[in-house]
């Protein structure tokens, strides 16, 4: 399908003046089009999504086809926190994937957003509709989702500027003896294995930063367990998981990061821990401010796999959580 436009801008980005102009295709899709060869400028190719494009200039787009990525609406409920303003936040269960990748084409929160939001799949890449960040599968709690192009391109700036606000409640493995502390470690690609990001031997490092507050220590037998309440100050792949397995002090359940061995720990883990088939991970709050300047919180109440982990530990806190 051919367009062809007339800019009355003085000025403004080839692929945000597209997608002004042909709202049913979604920006990531124009780019990829203009990167293609597909659009034509005053009939000459650009094919850089940033290029800058001027009052009268005319614009040829050829427009391409769909390709179909696997990603088709599935009638699966969702727990909506939050639905205003053009933004969801959305209480993920654990055990669902966010978004299609390597491997895994089935079920996703992509694909639930599709069937419960009719206009999402115009926001935001094809494959990941709305989708701003993620929570690895087997981690629940909050996440934010745009549900218009303008709130998406402004979270994402959000999230690069660090100005969204994330809790997690965790429980490691040993006694974090510090009752309040950071830890300051760049996280990237390990060498030694590619399933896993790393403080040490990594590929292209980047800052990270974790912040961490004592909540609570629970005894099982001559074991013991911390658990902490975890702030975000940057938002790395597995950044709570690496961190912790830094110091020696690996998320319960975590069967990518945590002890490979029963015999790596002290006596084994409890009957407590051994009920538990995910990293006792939980993505508590989130807070974030709109453009208009006001504040939304969201909170998630603890899942309830990890609330019985908890119960069986003894937790005197359990119930406020």
């Amino acid at each position: 399908m051919e367009h062809k436009f007339i800019v009355t801008d003085l000025k403004t980005r080839l692929d945000k003046f597209l997608v002004g102009q042909v709202k049913e295709v979604s920006r990531s899709r124009i780019q990829r089009d203009i990167e293609a060869g597909l659009v034509l400028v005053n009939g000459q190719k650009v094919v850089e999504s940033k290029f800058v494009v001027r009052k009268d200039d005319v614009i040829v787009y050829h427009q391409g086809e769909k390709k179909d990525e696997g990603l088709v609406p599935t009638e699966t409920p969702l727990r909506v926190l939050y639905d205003n303003h053009g933004l969801l936040i959305i209480d993920k269960p654990a055990g669902m994937v966010v978004h299609p990748g390597a491997g895994f084409k089935g079920e996703t929160l992509a694909s639930a957003l599709l069937y419960n939001f009719k206009d999402i799949h115009l926001v935001g890449e094809e494959h990941r509709p709305g989708i701003v960040h993620r929570l690895d599968k087997d981690t629940s709690g909050v996440m934010l989702v745009a549900k218009t192009a303008e709130m998406y391109e402004y979270l994402k700036n959000a999230f690069a500027e660090r100005k969204i606000k994330k809790e997690y409640i965790a429980l490691v493995l040993g006694r974090i003896e510090k009752q309040h502390g950071f830890i300051d470690a760049p996280i990237g690609k390990s060498k030694a294995d590619f399933r896993k990001m790393s403080t040490e031997n990594i590929i292209e490092p980047k800052e990270a930063l974790t912040e961490y507050q004592v909540l609570e220590y629970l005894d099982a037998g001559i074991d013991t367990y911390t658990l902490l309440l975890v702030k975000l100050h940057t938002g790395r792949t597995h950044q709570i998981r690496v961190h912790f397995k830094s110091i020696g002090h690996p998320l319960a359940g975590d069967a990518l990061y945590g002890p490979r061995l029963r015999s790596d720990l002290k006596s084994g883990e409890k009957p407590a821990i051994r009920g538990l088939s995910r990293q006792f991970l939980h993505a508590k709050k989130i807070e974030v401010r709109l453009p208009d300047g006001t504040w939304i919180e969201a909170e998630s109440e603890l899942a309830d796999d990890l609330k019985e982990v908890l119960g069986k530990l003894n937790s005197k806190i359990v119930n406020n959580l």
